[in-house]
């Protein structure tokens, strides 16, 4: 069998399969009680896809222009919707299953191709990524991320069959699934950056050819985002929407990194800037190591061999962890967005995974038959300790996914809201010459049925004098909405007479008449 003929094999390998089958049926029992959960991003995305499948508009549910997320991931979910003929709200939960299935065999390939290849490695990697809390939490979700991970693996599939054999027309391929990643979450950068970095480091490349490279990769990559970007300044003056500088120190950051991947490992401590520390060194090995395996392959003649180390998966996996750590924590410490949880290190969990355990099948192989026997008996008390822990954070969330709903706007809370069911079944008490505003305007649209505006943001001047400036409109207030970035009640009270339309145990409806009569009234 030729080894083209072999890699096609190991893609379809059987073992990959089973476990692909295994996170599929993980994504539809998540998904069981109310269907796939929806956050006010999901919003944003399905009312873009739906526009694009009714009438063919790139706009969301207030009808503005997408222009905060880039435009692959919607316009994937219309596709999903013109072909399988559903609401992608209906879809999501099999395209999700079908997505999470795809990340585990790409994963299963890319174990494959790594410098020392161990069956019971891949088995353990595999399991742990089926009944990952962390990715099933994703997964259950309508989230870009989804979508995102998987373009990950196939960049990392793709670079290491470009590296294998230097082809102009696989680094092209290279260069256009990063650009596609990309258009689907900006933090696509940093798989160009990735690429960059190891086609730099590439010594097999003569100084012509490598700045070549580096020109045609760099340039087809990004072209996609420049594209994305200019068309958002062309129709709105932003090329990502309003941006707010950094709010969280560089030491905070580390911090919140720091504690979810303790969520991921079975460890706990109290103290952690102690944590925050080990983290940092085990960083840090982890970019001696990647530094050391280039330093080997820049000093050693080119050869076949030679070739097929540096494009091995788990080197790969590896400056992609590093390149992705650098930036999460730069970019929250100089951009203001939501904390880094989770969902911001996604995309992270398997080459962590990966990073931290890739060279154990090697230095294995190094030891004694009665020194393997040992070691093997402590990686495998590990890895039953790293499942247990999973297990048990599983169990609960399946708890919870099956008895509450996923948390978001597909909840219990919100499917028996007394304010949302108002809202489904009285639209005519909104009188059409004046605005409605919410302090969950997405739950509107999606729950209710009915568009209306956001309230201001505090530090958003321009609009909070716009919002005042109206002649009177309708106010939806929904009391499980705690966002403290919106100006309060309190704060609209203070500017505006504010009467009780209709009262409801989770929120209500106000008439709100601003204070502008008075010519030079100031807001608060």
């Amino acid at each position: 069998m030729n080894q083209t003929s072999a890699n096609w094999f190991s893609f379809k390998n059987t073992d990959g399969l089973v476990f692909a089958i295994l996170g599929f049926l993980s994504v539809i029992l998540m998904t069981g009680h109310n269907g796939i959960g929806i956050s006010p991003d999901s919003i944003v995305y399905l009312s873009v896809a739906r526009n694009v499948i009714h009438d063919g508009a790139m706009v969301d549910y207030i009808r503005q222009p997408l222009v905060d997320f880039p435009v692959f991931y919607p316009s994937f979910l219309s596709a999903a919707g013109f072909l399988f003929r559903a609401d992608p709200l209906q879809a999501g939960v099999y395209l999700n299953g079908f997505l999470f299935a795809s990340v585990i065999v790409a994963t299963g390939y890319l174990i494959d191709t790594f410098n020392v290849k161990s069956q019971w490695y891949k088995w353990i990697v595999l399991f742990s990524i089926a009944l990952s809390p962390s990715l099933l939490e994703i997964y259950s979700m309508l989230w870009s991320e989804t979508l995102f991970i998987l373009l990950i693996l196939f960049f990392m599939i793709a670079l290491h069959s470009y590296f294998k054999s230097r082809s102009i027309w696989k680094l092209m391929l290279c260069a256009c699934i990063a650009g596609i990643a990309c258009i689907t979450r900006y933090a696509g950068i940093t798989l160009i950056a990735t690429g960059l970095m190891l086609i730099l480091f590439d010594s097999s490349l003569k100084l012509n050819k490598k700045l070549f490279c580096l020109c045609l990769f760099g340039s087809l990559s990004t072209g996609f985002l420049l594209a994305n970007l200019l068309h958002n300044a062309a129709v709105t003056g932003l090329m990502t929407g309003p941006r707010e500088a950094g709010i969280t120190s560089l030491q905070d950051n580390i911090g919140y990194y720091t504690q979810v991947i303790m969520d991921w490992l079975p460890v706990s401590n109290p103290y952690i800037l102690i944590s925050s520390l080990v983290m940092v060194l085990i960083f840090l090995s982890i970019v001696i190591l990647f530094l050391r395996t280039i330093y080997l392959h820049m000093s050693s003649q080119t050869s076949p061999g030679t070739q097929r180390s540096y494009a091995a998966g788990d080197y790969i996996f590896t400056a992609y962890f590093i390149v992705y750590t650098v930036f999460i924590i730069g970019i929250s410490t100089l951009s203001h967005f939501e904390q880094i949880n989770n969902r911001l290190l996604s995309p992270l969990y398997i080459p962590f995974l990966i990073s931290l355990t890739a060279w154990l099948p090697g230095c294995m192989a190094r030891l004694e038959i009665k020194q393997r026997q040992l070691a093997l008996v402590a990686v495998l008390f590990f890895a039953v300790l790293f499942q247990v822990n999973q297990f048990k954070n599983l169990k609960q969330q399946y708890h919870d996914y099956t008895t509450y709903g996923i948390p978001g706007y597909t909840d219990d809370t919100w499917q028996y809201s007394p304010l949302v069911a108002f809202l489904k079944t009285r639209h005519n008490v909104f009188d059409t010459g004046y605005s409605i505003y919410s302090n969950a305007h997405e739950a509107v649209y999606f729950n209710g049925g009915l568009q209306s505006a956001s309230v201001p943001h505090r530090n958003d001047k321009k609009d909070i004098h716009d919002f005042f400036s109206e002649n009177g409109f309708y106010l939806i207030w929904f009391n499980q909405i705690t966002d403290h970035e919106l100006i309060s009640m309190a704060q609209i009270g203070k500017n505006a007479s504010v009467i009780k339309r209709y009262m409801f145990k989770d929120g209500a409806i106000y008439f709100v008449t601003p204070h502008h009569t008075l010519k030079h009234h100031r807001i608060i």
